[in-house]
């Protein structure tokens, strides 16, 4: 059977917009690598994000089980329910997350703890669902973020797999076995940026279903107070809510397949903070051109020098600058933190990261086509800290505050 390039070009849209299936095992079992790559974006008929509780609006199977029903966020869909600013805070759509995300309650305290909402995505092929095949091991991967509205943190943030779907009108879903969470259950309390939870899953070999949120009474969570950051400007709430974006179940052969538990095992340490800051310029038409660019800054995951979304921006927006005024020439100065600075003295991969990271800015201006004779890096160690840093901030927020790239006009 042929087929001509319209109908494969649609097939392709398709699969980005929807959960990937490639192959189908017996049984209804999935035998592909990319079981899940859920960033939220497919709506149904083309609708927008006009109200809080729109999960149900999306045309690929979502659905979230409890009467407090988890919420959509879309670029554009206004001050309210728009990226980045919302109702509940500020932030920007993770790496690879497209122009929408999730948000869900995960914490309430008193007699609004079951409160709670939750997301369940369905493993789908086609029409129907399928399952996860028996004894096979799974890395599964999602990005949460604390919105500003949050007067409370709290750690047991995972994630369900089941055969049917979760249904109950209100109160928590309890779950006692498959379930999930991420390395070491730490509490994720940073309000910018994204946090990885991953984790390898086994299979028992029926599981149709994942469902993110937290599946523990309040007994058993551990939750902190937080305060909400002096620049929103979001009503501080009771509880810890969280915005989810790009969940992802992937079938691997090794654990080094799972990139997070790869990363933690080759730099042999217990933990690497996932937390990645993210902060949109502030930046007004009456600053002068420098100041606009080092308004500019490029954060970074810890021990990476790929650029997020955020990075990206910030990147672009020096490379304009640079392309409309001939004249000028730019220093690139890389920050890296502290534990990478330690660990750089013995491990190659984080040798002098800050140097890496501005390095590697630099090439992007050259490819935009910038000449190498208007560029300068530097390496800035993690001496200076970030202005950013604030005395309410915990440490792992610091550090990613520090884990940066500034620019500065000559």
């Amino acid at each position: 059977m042929k087929f001509n390039l319209s109908i494969l070009t649609t097939l392709s849209i398709l699969l980005i917009a929807t959960p990937i299936f490639s192959q189908k095992g017996k049984k209804g079992k999935s035998t592909s690598s990319d079981i899940l790559k859920m960033t939220f974006e497919k709506l149904q008929d083309d609708e927008s994000v006009t109200e809080l509780g729109a999960i149900s609006i999306l045309d690929n199977g979502v659905s979230s089980p409890t009467e407090n029903t988890a919420d959509l966020f879309q670029k554009g869909a206004g001050n309210e329910f728009g990226i980045p600013n919302n109702v509940f805070g500020n932030e920007m759509t993770s790496e690879k997350g497209g122009s929408v995300y999730a948000g869900f309650v995960a914490y309430r305290p008193g007699r609004e703890s079951s409160l709670r909402s939750y997301i369940t995505i369905p493993f789908l092929r086609g029409k129907g669902n399928v399952s996860l095949s028996k004894g096979l091991k799974y890395c599964i991967q999602f990005d949460v973020s604390l919105a500003e509205s949050s007067k409370f943190a709290c750690n047991n943030i995972g994630a369900y797999l089941t055969k049917e779907a979760p249904s109950t009108p209100s109160g928590i879903i309890n779950a006692s076995e498959n379930l999930i969470r991420g390395k070491h259950n730490r509490i994720h309390q940073g309000f910018f940026g994204w946090d990885k939870v991953c984790q390898i899953y086994t299979a028992k070999g029926d599981e149709k279903f994942i469902t993110i949120g937290n599946f523990d009474a309040n007994s058993a969570t551990k939750f902190i107070t937080v305060k909400k950051p002096k620049t929103s400007e979001v009503e501080a709430l009771k509880h810890a809510y969280y915005y989810v974006d790009n969940v992802t179940v992937k079938l691997i052969d090794s654990e080094e397949e799972c990139q997070c538990i790869a990363t933690n095992q080759m730099a042999n340490v217990e933990d690497y903070s996932t937390l990645v800051y993210a902060k949109a310029a502030n930046i007004d038409e009456n600053m002068s051109l420098g100041d606009q660019v080092a308004g500019h800054v490029a954060y970074f995951g810890f021990g990476k020098k790929d650029f997020t979304a955020g990075a990206k921006d910030a990147l672009k927006f020096v490379a304009s600058s640079l392309k409309a005024n001939p004249e000028l020439t730019v220093v690139i100065m890389g920050h890296a933190d502290e534990q990478e600075e330690t660990l750089g003295t013995s491990k190659d991969e984080f040798k002098d990261m800050g140097m890496v990271r501005a390095e590697y800015a630099a090439r992007y201006f050259m490819a935009q086509g910038i000449d190498s004779s208007r560029v300068t890096t530097k390496s800035m160690g993690s001496e200076i800290k970030s202005i950013e840093i604030a005395d309410v901030d915990d440490d792992e927020l610091k550090a990613a505050k520090n884990r940066r790239v500034e620019f500065s006009f000559n």
